[in-house]
């Protein structure tokens, strides 16, 4: 028997969201639905996660309209009504769906669209658009077209009289809704049923400025806007193992301090990556394929590669531990962790300020740069494996794809800065 609900969502490489998007439709309490993922060419894990989150059906299109894309998945769904929701937009609670279907079986409405929120690390001016554009106050709409796919419900029904333009390359949801208002039918908006959405309206490239902070901050004490994030959203829960690597002597010992001064981990699975296998309880083994001298991109896509084949594509992030370290910084992992997902980076690391001696090999001969830098110029000098937290996502986009260093590569670096 077809499901009521059938819930398109499209996606191009959005590995680092559909995985919580699929996790928070999951957590829905109305559970008679069936999930279509249309995906647009991906070179990421975003279909690898979307099987590992039992979708029903994907869909693979080539040539990306947004139109397009939401029509070829009605047109593989059986539902009685339809749910759009983008890949990087994630249900704020279980009663989304719930509240999307309550809306919409009034014979007279066309299509609901639900409240969109910021994310804390959404940028300050995605962040003002969202808060400005979808208020507390639900309304029916009778002239006014707008509309947004990113979060919303229409009726099978009326998608068979009105199709989406699938030649346009925008506003494809607001189009739709003229059409069916034209049509004697009605819009709804419901403030209930609402999600986290990263991107924004505009997607401002995470431009944030002073004013658009401000007032966020007074439009949110205005709304008395509850920002508490559901448990499947929060740091702790966000899957990020811990790979040990590194050819020290005593390998367990020098486990054990990192596990004396990173004493607040819950929830996290160990792995050691080496050639021999250490048999320590609780950690398991990778075997290393690459060489010691093997390029950053190469060493970190081998281990991703076996985490994958062990642990399925729902990882996240992962952190990296190299046991040569002498010292381990306190807290390291929880601090990396933090930042990589409350300001949605790409690597979080710490850094050391130094003076920043250069030296310089020409054959057998070593010599210091001195000329070019003065004595008060400070420099980073970063320390990659001291709990050092890198997204899936940049690994296998190959977004660390150099042979000299990784540093410089990423364009959205937190360094959690100590004094050397």
């Amino acid at each position: 028997m077809p499901k009521t609900v059938s819930i398109i969502i499209r996606g191009k490489n959005e590995e680092d969201w559909l995985g919580l998007c699929l996790k928070s439709i999951h957590e829905q309490t109305f559970k008679d639905f069936e999930i279509i993922y249309v995906d647009n060419e991906s070179d990421d894990a975003s279909i690898q996660i979307a099987k590992e989150f039992d979708v029903d059906k994907i869909k693979k299109i080539k040539k990306f309209l947004p139109g397009n894309a939401i029509n070829q998945g009605i047109q593989v769904s059986k539902g009685k009504y339809i749910a759009i929701i983008s890949a990087h937009c994630i249900p704020k609670d279980k009663f989304w769906l719930k509240r999307l279907v309550s809306s919409i079986k009034k014979n007279d409405i066309a299509g609901v669209y639900g409240r969109q929120a910021p994310l804390e690390s959404t940028s300050s001016d995605d962040a003002r658009d969202l808060l400005i554009t979808f208020g507390n106050e639900d309304r029916i709409q009778t002239k006014d077209p707008f509309f947004h796919n990113a979060n919303s419900i229409i009726k099978r029904s009326v998608w068979e009289q009105i199709k989406f333009d699938d030649k346009i390359t925008n506003i494809e949801d607001r189009d739709w809704a003229k059409k069916a208002l034209n049509q004697g039918y009605k819009i709804k908006y419901d403030s209930t049923a609402c999600v986290y959405h990263f991107h924004g309206l505009h997607q401002h490239n995470n431009h944030s400025s002073f004013r658009a902070s401000a007032v966020n901050s007074l439009i949110q004490k205005i709304d008395n806007d509850d920002s508490r994030l559901p448990s499947w959203l929060e740091t702790r829960e966000r899957k990020c193992p811990i790979v040990f690597y590194g050819n020290v002597k005593e390998i367990k010992k020098t486990i054990d301090e990192y596990f004396d001064l990173n004493k607040t981990i819950d929830n996290v699975e160990y792995f050691y990556y080496g050639t021999k296998n250490p048999k320590i309880k609780n950690i398991t083994f990778l075997k290393r394929n690459v060489s010691r001298k093997a390029a950053f991109n190469k060493f970190t896509e081998d281990i991703l590669n076996l985490l994958n084949k062990k642990d399925g594509y729902k990882i996240e992030a992962i952190a990296f531990v190299d046991l040569t370290y002498q010292n381990f910084i306190k807290d390291s992992y929880v601090k990396n962790k933090e930042k990589v997902f409350n300001d949605n980076v790409h690597l979080s690391t710490f850094a050391y300020i130094d003076k920043g001696d250069i030296w310089t090999k020409n054959g057998n001969k070593i010599s210091p740069m001195k000329q070019m830098f003065d004595s008060k110029t400070q420099f980073l000098r970063v320390a990659f494996g001291q709990s050092s937290i890198l997204r899936c996502s940049s690994i296998r986009t190959k977004q660390s794809n150099v042979a000299d260093g990784f540093a410089h590569t990423f364009s959205d670096i937190k360094y959690l800065i100590r004094s050397s």
